[in-house]
């Protein structure tokens, strides 16, 4: 029995640094024609971030098989992904995309998202230099 037992205690040990680390839901959605997966859409809902203090979803994978492209699948992952967070009572989803990826850029504003009051900022750190 005291084998059981430490086997136990580290797994709850585990679950309790995990939950202390990731304190996101994720949510996962594969969208499947003809038998195949023709589309997938990935986000996290957390309580903030970034002195943000609301509960949002940040969608950071969508894909969509080329040759399911302008089909819907993608509209319909997001129509189901909207079901699900509104479930959680998250009122807001926001997602990144890269400034000339025009496709989906034009995606995202038609399916109603727009450009968010915050700017990213980013910089590449040289290691030569200090």
């Amino acid at each position: 029995m005291p084998a059981a037992r430490s086997y136990r205690r580290a797994y709850m040990q585990h679950s309790l640094d995990e939950a202390l680390r990731e304190s996101g839901v994720r949510i996962s959605l594969a969208a499947r024609k003809d038998g195949i997966t023709a589309g997938f859409i990935m986000a996290r809902a957390d309580l903030g971030d970034f002195g943000r203090t609301e509960p949002v979803a940040v969608i950071d994978t969508l894909g969509v098989a080329p040759e399911y492209e302008h089909h819907g699948v993608g509209h319909a992952l997001l129509s189901q992904l909207f079901l699900n967070l509104a479930a959680l009572r998250i009122e807001r989803v926001e997602t990144v995309v890269a400034s000339r990826n025009l496709p989906l850029l034009g995606f995202f504003h038609g399916a109603g998202f727009a450009p968010a009051q915050r700017l990213a900022f980013v910089k590449t750190l040289d290691a030569a230099k200090p």
